[in-house]
């Protein structure tokens, strides 16, 4: 039996809380206010560039599992892209930084530190008049990465909604409310896959297939939780990676539910991977806002309490129902929805309009 009582006199005392005020109380340092004054300073200076001279370049730093399914085209620019082993090892000489030069740098948190501080810095610093823009998968978590990036980037795009206010001290162009999307399969297969999509017969079994993280202990026990009644949704040791995209595409086709179960409060990249293959993603409730903010209809998905998690076949029965009345019609809805809205490219397009927008940037003739 839970005591609220104690709990509310206990808990403040905590550490979780202690950590939290030692967190506010360094947000005071003088040191962030020197590195944002310095970074709008750079702003105005590539703002002023950017009003008189045409952006020459999109260039997409990508590898398999990060913007490797982007299209080639984004809005009016075709893509360059650089694969991130390239960048890696490529000698920067002035062939690469022309290549860079004028352009519109686009990467995500992964490809960030893949590539590495060291050498980003320096391409930074030998492309004045290039943006560099980097989209951050696991700000929700990968604290250490996320504060590297925000002092890096010209735009610094959080996927998740959490606490900003560290990024924010650090850089004037933190833009949220664009998410992980979906970047699984490229869209001109997903339209020409879009039968197959809607035909595939579906597993009244829920999906979720996870990898371990050791430190994300409530996680792994939801999984395994859920696991023991339904064993389509358990760790994998399977690297889906290595799929071909019609074997990752007939997978998520092949299922009504897609259990989300978020390491955090985040909405992961698993929720439009299951919208965008016409499944039902169930995600926790505290999530309904995230989902408001990105203007998700509730149809596309229903939501779960921790309750569900320990008894969830009425939960289950429930949502089955509510797929099987929607039949096609609701599978084509949710596709139509996630392609048009989430998937990859569209994210990265709104990604270029913030960066004409914050740079006034003239336009091609």
């Amino acid at each position: 039996m839970i005591n609220f009582s104690d709990i509310i006199a206990t808990v403040p005392q905590s550490l979780l809380v202690e950590s939290k005020i030692q967190h506010l109380k360094e947000l005071e340092s003088d040191l962030l206010f020197s590195i944002s004054l310095k970074k709008d300073e750079i702003l105005r200076a590539k703002r002023q560039y950017f009003s008189a001279n045409s952006l020459k370049n999109i260039v997409v730093i990508q590898n398999h599992t990060n913007l490797g399914h982007l299209s080639k085209h984004l809005l009016d620019h075709r893509i360059n892209f650089i694969s991130a082993d390239a960048l890696k090892t490529q000698h920067i000489d002035n062939n690469l930084i022309a290549s860079l030069n004028d352009s519109l740098v686009i990467m995500t948190n992964n490809l960030f530190s893949e590539i590495g501080t060291s050498r980003l810095c320096s391409l930074y610093e030998n492309t004045p008049n290039t943006i560099y823009a980097v989209h951050d998968y696991d700000n929700h978590h990968w604290i250490q990465n996320s504060v590297q990036i925000a002092i890096f980037a010209d735009i610094y795009f959080p996927a998740h909604q959490e606490d900003l206010a560290l990024s924010g001290r650090l850089n004037p162009n933190v833009i949220g409310g664009i998410p992980c999307g979906s970047n699984q399969w490229e869209i001109d297969f997903l339209k020409n896959n879009k039968t197959s999509i809607l035909n595939t017969p579906r597993s009244n079994e829920p999906l979720g297939k996870y990898y371990f993280y050791e430190k994300f202990i409530h996680r792994n026990k939801t999984i395994a939780t859920l696991s023991a009644l339904y064993p389509s949704i358990n760790i994998t040791t399977n690297d889906f990676h290595h799929l071909t995209d019609e074997q990752k595409l007939k997978e998520w086709a092949s299922h009504k539910l897609h259990w989300i179960i978020p390491v955090l409060n985040d909405l992961p990249i698993r929720f439009f991977d299951a919208l965008i293959t016409g499944g039902l993603p169930l995600v926790p409730r505290s999530l309904i806002s995230s989902l408001k903010n990105l203007q998700v209809p509730n149809e596309f998905y229903a939501t779960y309490s921790p309750l569900d998690i320990v008894e969830p076949a009425l939960f289950i029965k429930k949502q089955l129902e509510k797929f099987d009345l929607e039949g096609a019609e609701g599978i084509e809805r949710r596709f139509n929805f996630g392609v048009e809205n989430f998937h990859i490219d569209r994210l990265c397009a709104q990604m270029l309009n913030s960066c004409r927008a914050i740079y006034e940037m003239k336009t091609s003739a």
